[in-house]
């Protein structure tokens, strides 16, 4: 006879059967077993508590993050490279040498012409800023006429007093806090080199000592497939968005070399980069490319025009391409990305806005593998009905009013 401790019974594909709902409450007879004896105010404290420990010590958590989705990522690459008779030490050595050299050999490329972009800002902010002046001339125009009529009208008035003001060129970036800058995020790439190596060659050593803790039968296989589901997730989700932001980036650079953009590859790299953070990218690409034409072409519709071109090829890439190709990985709601990428931007800045989509991935694997966390996990993109449910799910695009 079952007991309460009982797990569901599992189908031959590894999926929970029907009737999640009715044993998420474990509810046998008059009363409640244990598991759900929990207090909900001692559950939101806990997640509080958490969400604190976050917060505080993220440089410590920040790092661990990165180098889990690049285990997660490089793990199958290991894998191959294993099976082709490479030892594990070996292949990891060989795939984090090649990881780093590409990083490495891009880098060098952008470097020079991005530090030309940097020195020359504040005079091409200037400039940006004469231009706009020359396009708002009639409102000015019509505030001057404003001013003189205001003083010919006022009565008797003090001398103004004259102020000299000094005006020294801005520098965009202090060399000193450049250089301090470049030591830690050269101490942060080393330590997530440095973690992820040893997450691949130590990690199956250490996931196999967990496993086996945890007691023979649907406990273990259930962690299992829980840890091989992210990881196809992930792997799959960073593989397909890198290789679409690759193409991006080289159509972007066709784009602005047509229309007669300076560094074309520059801004290709930046496209490609943006991307990674999705709507939120393109977006800040498509301002960041209207001020630097700003500043290079003397007309103003032009530099709308290389904005334009921009953003379009951006839009046909968001709209057609990585949903053709993301469709069935990336079930996520743009409302569900945007709070994502919002909360972890807050937690973790710049790294936490780029880890949000994967995190999010991670998060609604996890939540999906159990009972009492399901509903969380459908509203973070999971299929609403299990394999064996009857259920009928209402169509994303559907009105709440027309289906009530």
């Amino acid at each position: 006879m079952a007991t309460t401790r009982d797990r569901p019974a599992r189908m031959s594909n590894g999926r929970r059967q029907s009737g999640f709902a009715a044993d998420s409450l474990r509810v046998h007879g008059p009363h409640w077993t244990r598991r759900d004896s929990t207090s909900p105010w001692v559950v939101c404290i806990a997640f509080v508590l958490i969400l604190g420990v976050l917060y505080v010590a993220s440089s410590l958590f920040v790092p661990l993050a990165v180098s889990l989705i690049a285990y997660l990522t490089l793990r199958p690459l290991v894998a191959r490279l294993c099976r082709l008779g490479l030892n594990q030490v070996t292949a990891t050595a060989v795939v984090i040498l090649v990881f780093f050299s590409i990083a490495a050999l891009v880098t060098s490329l952008l470097y020079s012409p991005l530090q030309s972009w940097l020195a020359e800002a504040p005079e091409s902010v200037n400039r940006l800023r004469e231009k706009f002046d020359r396009v708002a001339e009639p409102l000015a125009t019509v505030d001057r006429a404003e001013e003189q009529l205001s003083q010919a009208t006022e009565g008797v008035r003090n001398e103004p007093t004259e102020v000299t003001v000094s005006v020294k060129k801005p520098s965009v970036i202090d060399p000193a806090y450049l250089i301090n800058q470049t030591g830690h995020l050269l101490a942060f790439v080393g330590a997530i080199g440095v973690l992820t190596f040893f997450m691949l060659t130590n990690g199956d050593d250490v996931l196999n000592r967990i496993l086996n803790v945890l007691p023979r039968g649907g406990r273990r296989e259930s962690v299992l497939e829980t840890i091989a589901e992210i990881q196809n997730s992930v792997g799959t989700y960073l593989g397909q968005i890198t290789i679409i932001n690759a193409g991006l980036g080289v159509a972007v650079t066709i784009v602005m070399w047509a229309v007669g953009m300076p560094t074309p590859y520059l801004w290709g790299a930046m496209a490609a980069l943006f991307n990674f953070v999705p709507y939120l990218g393109p977006i800040a690409g498509t301002l960041v490319v209207l001020v630097a034409a700003g500043t290079t072409f003397d007309s103003f519709g032009r530099s709308l025009l290389t904005a334009a071109a921009f953003w379009v090829t951006t839009a046909v890439e968001g709209q057609f391409v990585t949903p053709a190709i993301l469709g069935t990985t990336l079930k996520v709601g743009s409302l569900i990305v945007l709070v994502s990428v919002a909360f972890w931007g807050f937690m973790w800045g710049m790294a936490g806005v780029l880890l949000s989509v994967p995190l999010l991935i991670v998060m609604r694997q996890v939540f999906a593998s159990f009972d009492e966390t399901y509903a969380i996990a459908v509203v973070l993109g999971e299929d609403p009905c299990r394999p064996g449910d009857d259920c009928e799910p209402l169509k994303q695009d559907e009105a709440i009013a027309e289906s009530v």
